[in-house]
């Protein structure tokens, strides 16, 4: 005998595993386990890509919704500085308004008291800041020149402050909410021009109603608005 006869006996080796004993071997009672694991998958499926699109509409309508109010406020605030601007000079930004109040429409010379005029100036101002939403502060400035001796106001600082209050007390008799209303006085250190000349020193010597509404900004950068001084 050499060493591949037994290779060459006709009986096949895995005639001693019958095919069909060993299907009857096989349980098939829970195949149906993965079909419905596949149904059940293919269902979450379905039910996670609705509740993204319902998630997703929502989110465009109230980006839509969003994008509506945010026009309608820039468009309402284009119509104040336009109306503004009629009455005064304007810095229009994107975080803030500037309506700027020279010295000589308002007050005498040292003093705080508002001028009659004056009076008649800041209540024009006062429907378009009643209507606005953000907050607003007055701002007092002062050029650089020492009040006399005999003067009421021993520092700029204390006359800018004193005249702030001047305009909120006007704004607040004629609507303006004064939980809107804040003021702040500068004295000289805070100069639109130099201190060296004349004409420096007026334009120094102003109220400032600055507009605070960044969330609803009437334009991107800067902008001057001149208007009636």
């Amino acid at each position: 005998m050499n060493d591949f006869e037994p290779f060459l006996n006709d009986q096949d080796p895995l005639d001693e595993y019958p095919l069909d004993n060993y299907r009857r071997d096989i349980d098939n009672s829970h195949l149906w386990v993965i079909s419905y694991s596949d149904f059940m998958t293919i269902l979450m499926i379905f039910f996670l890509i609705l509740f993204a699109h319902r998630v997703w509409e929502k989110k465009m309508a109230w980006d839509a919704e969003h994008i509506s109010q945010l026009r309608a406020a820039q468009e309402g605030q284009r119509g104040m500085v336009q109306r503004l601007s009629r009455l005064t000079s304007l810095d229009v930004n994107a975080q803030r308004i500037n309506i700027h109040l020279p010295d000589a429409l308002l007050f005498d010379a040292g003093h705080a008291d508002l001028r009659p005029s004056a009076q008649d100036l800041l209540q024009r101002l006062a429907p378009e800041l009643i209507t606005f939403a953000g907050d607003i502060i007055v701002e007092g400035h002062t050029d650089n020149l020492p009040p006399g001796t005999h003067a009421r106001y021993p520092t700029n600082w204390e006359l800018s402050v004193a005249r702030s209050f001047s305009v909120i007390r006007c704004l607040t008799a004629a609507g303006v909410l004064g939980s809107k209303l804040s003021a702040r006085g500068y004295g000289e250190y805070r100069p639109r021009a130099s201190n060296d000349s004349e004409l420096g020193r007026a334009e120094n010597r102003r109220i400032e109603i600055v507009l605070l509404n960044p969330k609803k900004a009437v334009e991107s950068g800067g902008l001057r608005v001149e208007g009636v001084k």
